[in-house]
């Protein structure tokens, strides 16, 4: 049997198979773990025929031996055996891949964090290369700019110590040396300027912005209540130490900026008070210069030295100004006289100064207002230019000396059947482009020296009335008028001729204005008719002087709402509320304002600016004084006066005067109804209406409380 199943080929091909599956499993330890898979295929058909075969043995167990069913039960478990260790070898060779396929996949992220370490090791080393080279370029840059800023200091110190601009100094005396140093001044005045602006600008920042941008709620500050009490109390203390900063400026540098400090001192409802309590010190406290300068200005411009000119000259000035400072003497003749004598630096700083005045007034307007206008910056700024290009107009006039005494002299001619007004003579021969020489005035005090006008017998209501009329003439009926009425130049004075009337003394007649006369006859008749409450003519005069809105034109000129000023003509004196009030609307209509500055003609912006002076005095005097009357009285005085009067007939003339009489004794008529007959009937009507009011309040309670005291009895009673 044996023999024959070997013949047949049966235990053959079993051993066969036993020596093919021994073969694969030693390859599959040489072959690669590409060939991981095709190897376990045939290693699993190995397996199935094996266990094809163990089927057939055991069916023909009694046809061999013992020997022989040994041999074959051998000849299984070898085989058996090889699939065991096949399996085990296919589940190590598996598990070797995984590792090695897991140590791959570790290798190849941690290579890729290296990688991305690195590049970042070379990004921040790179950045901070970076940081260091600007830090040091920022540092050096810092460090030039401050030495050179220190060198050019030591240059005008040197400058200004060695005199080197006197022409008198031939040795030294360079004129591209001076035009070289005068540059290295106005960089200097630019540079000091913004620095200041800097810091005050930061200041606000610091105090007004609640957004991120504001450094000082990065670490969790509270954000602060705009509203309260506290909060108004420290923006007031910022405005007092920010005025005083800016007031030191203005003092360092003289000249204009203590004409801008002036006129800020009179912008009380416009701009904060504390600065215009802390300028207010400058229309006294104006720096002045040396006496070698007053004399070099007064060689350079006479070509005579000051002792051929005056017996007399005081070394120590009696007043100082924006542009000028004054000093007593006494001519050859022996007349007493002020000399004013204008600043050198004034004229070679004039037009920087200017430019740099501009360029902070905008800067300024952006940092402010972006809190809550951002949107009227553009606006804004375009009013800054106009006001400015009118302001510079007029400070380059004033600078020439000569244009003040010729308007010195007008303005007293034009006043001269004024006795309680008084323009000091000017003695032309002892005045130039840089020196004005009048008369000397003694014993007068400033207007708005309440207690020393009060100790000369006269009130402060009676000082105010006749200021605010020699000025509403000017612009209403001679249209010549002057535009700097703060009371450093109004001065008080007992009439020489008859000490028991006062005596307005006028100083200062540089800044002027002239208006033609189409120009004052609109603008009077456009008083009148605010005064009238005509608003046809209102209307009809505003468009002829050149501006659309009346009723906002209106409300400004008046300080009040359209309606009020149309129901009364009876002006009060404007409380802190008030301000608010009309501040309030007037922010309701700022485009409509801004039109209309935009578009006003030259001469309104110096008129408004003489009209808000003269307010600011009014206030600093106390005096409660009917305004509009005053005004409109010289409005009407105003209607009735032509320029070509002269040149009428006689006849003409005569028509002409009459016609202006009936007008004035008409408008007086209607003023006087509206200001006191009219407002006494009003008052008249509200005490009684008050009184009937009250009687019939005092009944209406005594009705109530029988009826409660008789429905206590009746109840009493039913009890």
């Amino acid at each position: 049997m044996w023999k024959t199943l070997q013949k047949r080929g049966i235990i053959s091909s079993i051993v066969a198979n036993n020596s093919s599956g021994s073969t694969s499993t030693t390859n599959i330890h040489s072959k690669s773990r590409l060939m991981i898979n095709s190897s376990s295929s045939s290693l699993s058909n190995s397996l199935i025929t094996n266990n094809k075969k163990r089927s057939f043995v055991q069916p023909v167990n009694k046809l061999f031996t013992s020997n022989q069913q040994q041999e074959l039960i051998d000849i299984n478990n070898k085989n058996n055996n090889l699939s065991s260790s096949s399996l085990s070898t296919i589940q190590q060779t598996r598990k070797f891949s995984t590792i090695n396929n897991s140590t791959n996949n570790s290798t190849t992220t941690a290579s890729s964090k290296q990688i991305i370490e690195e590049n970042s090791n070379i990004i921040i080393n790179l950045l901070r290369k970076l940081g260091k080279g600007i830090f040091y370029l920022s540092f050096g840059i810092l460090g030039a700019l401050i030495s050179a800023f220190l060198l050019m200091k030591g240059c005008l110190e040197l400058f200004t110590r060695f005199k080197l601009d006197d022409p008198e100094d031939a040795l030294f005396y360079n004129e591209a040396l001076i035009k070289f140093m005068y540059n290295l001044e106005n960089l200097d005045r630019f540079v000091r300027a913004f620095f200041t602006l800097f810091v005050i600008a930061g200041d606000y920042f610091l105090l007004l912005d609640t957004s991120w941008k504001n450094p000082k709620y990065w670490f969790g500050a509270p954000f602060p209540d705009k509203n309260s009490d506290e909060f108004k109390q420290l923006k007031k203390a910022h405005h007092y130490m920010n005025a005083v900063r800016l007031k030191n400026l203005f003092m360092s540098f003289k000249g204009i900026y203590i004409k801008y400090g002036q006129f800020f001192a009179s912008l009380g409802g416009w701009i904060p008070d504390e600065y215009c309590t802390v300028m207010a010190a400058m229309r006294d406290q104006a720096p002045t210069v040396g006496y070698d300068e007053v004399r070099k200005v007064i060689h350079q411009d006479f070509g005579k030295p000051l002792e051929e000119l005056f017996i007399e000259f005081e070394k120590e000035p009696i007043a100082s100004a924006s542009i000028a400072q004054v000093h007593r003497a006494r001519t050859k003749d022996g007349t007493l006289v002020a000399v004013k004598i204008q600043y050198p630096y004034v004229r070679r700083f004039f037009f920087n100064d200017m430019e740099t005045n501009d360029i902070a007034n905008k800067f300024s307007i952006n940092v402010y207002y972006l809190q809550d206008d951002a949107e009227n910056i553009d606006a804004l700024v375009a009013l800054n230019n106009k006001f400015n290009e009118e302001l510079k107009d007029g400070l380059y006039t004033e600078l020439n000396f000569l244009h003040e005494a010729n308007n010195a002299t007008k303005a007293a001619a034009n006043m001269k059947k004024r006795k309680d007004i008084y323009i000091p003579k000017v003695y032309s021969d002892l005045t130039s482009s840089r020196v004005l020489t009048m008369e000397f005035i003694e014993n007068a005090v400033k207007a708005d020296n309440v207690e020393a006008i009060r100790k000369m017998g006269f009130s402060e209501s009676d000082i105010s009335k006749r200021i605010l009329k020699s000025f509403s003439e000017q612009i209403m009926v001679h249209g010549l008028f002057h535009c700097d009425p703060h009371p450093s130049n109004i001065l008080v004075r007992q009439n020489p001729k008859n000490p028991s009337e006062p005596q307005i003394v006028i100083l200062d007649h540089g800044l002027y204005k002239e208006i033609d006369d189409d120009f004052r006859r609109n603008y009077a008749n456009f008083w009148m008719s605010i005064i009238l409450g005509d608003t046809k003519h209102m209307e009809r005069y505003c468009n002829q002087l050149g501006i659309s809105d009346y009723k906002l034109y209106a409300s400004i000129i008046m300080m009040q709402g359209f309606d009020s000023l149309v129901s009364t003509q009876n002006e009060k004196q404007l409380t802190e509320k008030d301000w608010e009030e009309f501040f309030t609307a007037m922010q309701v209509q700022r485009d409509d304002f801004v039109n209309i500055y935009k578009n006003m003609p030259d001469n309104m912006v110096f008129i408004l600016r003489t009209d808000n002076i003269l307010r600011a005095l009014n206030r600093d005097l106390g005096a409660k004084v009917n305004r509009f009357s005053i005004m409109a009285r010289a409005a009407a005085k105003g209607c009735s006066i032509r320029s070509d009067d002269g040149n009428m007939s006689r006849l003409r003339r005569i028509t002409q005067r009459i016609s202006s009489l009936s007008s004035r004794a008409y408008f007086e008529m209607r003023l006087f109804w509206l200001t006191y007959v009219k407002s006494s009937l009003l008052a008249l009507y509200v005490s009684l209406f008050g009184i009937y009011a009250e009687w019939k309040r005092n009944t209406t309670i005594e009705r109530n409380l029988y009826i409660l005291e008789t429905s206590k009895h009746i109840s009493a009673g039913f009890e």
